[in-house]
């Protein structure tokens, strides 16, 4: 009995020993685990921050293209009388881009550098790394190319501003001919009209009289448009498109002197006269006004 006592104690020993050192195994491998994990996470951060600023960088490098182009355009577009500040400007806006090119350059061999530091083969990375670098190249050959024609533009622009300024001379010489020979056929074309601009009135002999048109004198004489009178009750019209003029009345008497000959009274069937103009010249001829009684 205490020989079988003796045996199971050491028996339970043993398996208390054999589990303690697989604990301690497993306690090892879920260190390992974990700083695998750590170090997976820190190299995915890293690589994560490193995309994001080559994306950055190539964002910026291309912000730089289109500065450059927009340069271009500025220089090829350059107007009279603004050449000399639009030209300091390129020249200061050129300078600026290719201190930024610079700068970025830098960063981008150091971001090179360290990919190839930490031995991550990543083409993809590389590629693009490389094409950033042509990109740079290529914007600092635009920009000494732009530079060599800002510098040869000053006296393309002196010649150019010559011409302009003998164009404009020009263009204002025949402006000023243009005008004046515009405003001499206006004047004539208003001294035509007002040669053609004629006056008729129709009213009732105590209508004329009312307007100054008539004024009955001493021993019955009248005498016609001979002081103040009302001009306003004159219609004014054009005697080259009046041809008759209709009365509304059965009975008329025209006062002012209109040659005979160059009219005619016409009686319409409803009793109504219309005088008709059948030589203009000679009617209007010793009087742009003309004064007819409606009886």
């Amino acid at each position: 009995m205490r020989k079988f006592t003796l045996c199971f104690c050491m028996l339970a020993l043993m398996c208390v020993a054999s589990c303690s050192k697989s604990n301690d195994k497993d306690r090892e491998k879920e260190e390992m685990d974990s700083i695998k994990i750590a170090e997976l996470t820190a190299n995915y951060d890293e690589a994560t921050t490193f995309n994001d600023s080559l994306m950055l960088l190539m964002s910026d490098i291309y912000t730089g293209l289109d500065s450059i182009n927009m340069q271009e355009g500025l220089l090829y577009n350059m107007g009279n009388g603004e050449s000399l500040n639009r030209r300091e400007e390129i020249r200061r806006n050129l300078s600026d881009i290719r201190s930024r090119l610079s700068a970025n350059q830098k960063v981008l061999l150091q971001m090179e550098q360290k990919l190839k530091a930490s031995g991550n083969q990543n083409s993809v990375l590389s590629k693009t790394i490389e094409q950033m670098k042509q990109s740079i190249a290529q914007q600092e050959t635009k920009i000494s190319q732009l530079e060599n024609q800002l510098a040869m533009a000053q006296d393309s622009i002196s010649n150019l501003n010559r011409k302009v300024e003998a164009v404009e001379e020009e263009v204002k010489v025949q402006t000023e001919a243009k005008d004046a020979a515009l405003q001499a056929v206006q004047e004539a074309d208003q001294e035509i009209d007002n040669l053609n601009t004629v006056y008729y009135a129709l009213g009732t002999n105590k209508e004329l009289k009312q307007n100054g048109l008539l004024e009955k004198k001493f021993l019955g004489q009248t005498k016609v448009l001979k002081g103040q009178f009302n001009e306003s009750y004159f219609t004014k019209v054009d005697k080259r498109n009046l041809s008759s003029i209709p009365t509304g009345a059965k009975k008329i008497k025209i006062w002012t002197n209109m040659p005979a000959g160059s009219y005619e009274e016409v009686k319409g069937e409803d009793g109504y006269i219309t005088l008709k103009i059948t030589n203009p010249q000679q009617f209007w001829s010793l009087s742009p006004f003309l004064v007819i009684q409606l009886d």
